[in-house]
């Protein structure tokens, strides 16, 4: 298995970089298994430093065990300086999508004549391609929510916050051994499940109405991503036919995944399927996204993405369709695309439960 910072250094020499500063949490977790809330690395061609400050200074001795550790008593970027292991001549990449401009100026400001260069998707691309072990992680970040969704169902009734379905997937997700939910957990009923990310809020629900679930949990720093929706009650006919797009949209677009397509002909399986429907203005998002260290990666899965359906990668798909005042309804899985099979990680039924 090939070792995550030999493959980031190749991708160093092809750029002529002589190290890269990395910013992003989920990166310095997925490279030295650091999980504090405050960190920067630098890995050149020969070393990787990591620093912290003081309050994780126990935790990262027993965290981190393939970089130098620094601890910093102000800036983080104050003992790169002061053991002079950034020198004038040298060029650094940086994270530009993980750095803050406060933060480049501090940067900057710290080694002036550095030349400092933005780099875009340098550990991404990297991320992108699951190793094995990888791989099953997020199996088992798939395989916790799955499992939790049926224990869910039956707290769905008349007059129940939407909160407190959300708090109710939170608790049996940390129960079943996950470490938090992957992202704030989307609990959609009613006019509510048209908006596409419609947070848990202290709706309450009622007979008649979709219910749209948006869930995932984090399991050893990778994650699930997964949306179901549900009816209380007998919903209307025009709930049922979008219900019934959506479905079938979903089917499609899995059943068209291949290795290396473009993200762009994925996406316009769906949406051209809801174009013939008369569904394409009520499609008003992508249809996926990659999945891993992060909820929302490589590849983007849209009309205007440049991204390939990469082997080795996990995608979601998920069509949706919305219609103000009326409802919503989206459906997602998440994906392995391998080599010669795709395989899907999420098999929960996606036939209209109704629920009474």
């Amino acid at each position: 298995m090939p070792d995550r910072l030999d493959l980031l250094r190749a991708h160093l020499q092809k750029m002529n970089l002589d190290a890269l500063l990395i910013s992003s949490l989920s990166h310095l977790r997925y490279l030295f298994s650091f999980s504090g809330s405050s960190g920067i690395a630098l890995v050149t061609k020969d070393d990787c430093y990591l620093v912290t400050d003081n309050r994780y200074l126990e935790q990262v001795k027993t965290e981190v065990k393939n970089a130098k550790i620094l601890i910093a008593i102000r800036s983080l970027f104050t003992p790169l300086k002061k053991e002079n292991i950034i020198s004038d001549k040298m060029h650094i990449g940086f994270e530009a999508a993980h750095l803050t401009f406060e933060r480049f100026a501090h940067l900057h400001k710290t080694f002036p004549a550095t030349q400092l260069i933005d780099t875009e998707n340098v550990l991404e691309s990297i991320v992108m391609s699951k190793q094995p072990d990888e791989l099953e992680k997020t199996r088992q970040a798939c395989r916790i929510a799955c499992n939790i969704f049926p224990e869910i169902l039956p707290f769905i009734k008349p007059g129940v916050g939407e909160n407190e379905i959300a708090a109710e997937i939170s608790y049996r997700f940390r129960m079943a051994g996950a470490e938090k939910e992957a992202f704030d957990i989307i609990v959609a009923s009613g006019w509510r499940s048209a908006l596409p990310h419609g947070i848990a809020s202290d709706k309450k629900m009622q007979y008649g109405e979709f219910i749209v679930l948006d869930f995932g949990c984090t399991y050893q720093g990778f994650n699930s991503d997964i949306t179901r929706t549900v009816a209380l009650g007998e919903p209307n006919p025009e709930l049922k036919k979008m219900y019934n797009a959506v479905k079938r949209a979903n089917e499609l677009a899995r059943a068209a995944v291949q290795p290396e397509m473009s993200a762009v002909e994925l996406d316009a399986v769906a949406r051209d399927f809801f174009r013939e429907l008369g569904y394409e203005k009520e499609f008003n998002h992508s249809l996926g996204h990659g999945l891993g260290i992060d909820v929302h990666s490589l590849p983007r899965i849209g009309p205007k993405s440049n991204d390939k359906i990469a082997i080795g990668s996990i995608i979601t798909i998920e069509p949706g369709v919305y219609k103000s005042e009326l409802g919503g309804v989206r459906i997602e899985d998440d994906l392995y695309i391998g080599k010669d099979h795709t395989e899907l990680l999420t098999p929960l039924d996606r036939d209209l439960l109704i629920l009474e």
